[in-house]
């Protein structure tokens, strides 16, 4: 596993609060696949699964996210996990 993500097909914005070329992807898995599936479109959400696999996902994901958009990232855990 390369130590980032291919960054081509991420939104800079989804990373808002954040310096987007500082992210650490691995030290911040549980940032960077919270955030996607709460707001990521559905080529960000497959780079998150391709790049981090199934089980790190299911491992990590933070099933108490906002609740305003918890509905999104229920649907989005359905949908791709």
């Amino acid at each position: 596993m390369s130590n980032k993500p291919d960054l081509t097909k991420f939104r800079k914005t989804l990373f808002w609060d954040t310096t987007f070329d500082r992210i650490d992807f691995t030290a911040h898995s549980r940032y960077v696949i919270n955030r996607v599936f709460e707001r990521g479109t559905e080529e960000e959400i497959q780079e998150v699964i391709r790049f981090y696999g199934r089980d790190t996902i299911l491992e990590n994901l933070n099933r108490n996210g906002n609740p305003l958009l918890k509905h999104l990232f229920k649907a989005n855990i359905e949908k791709y996990l």
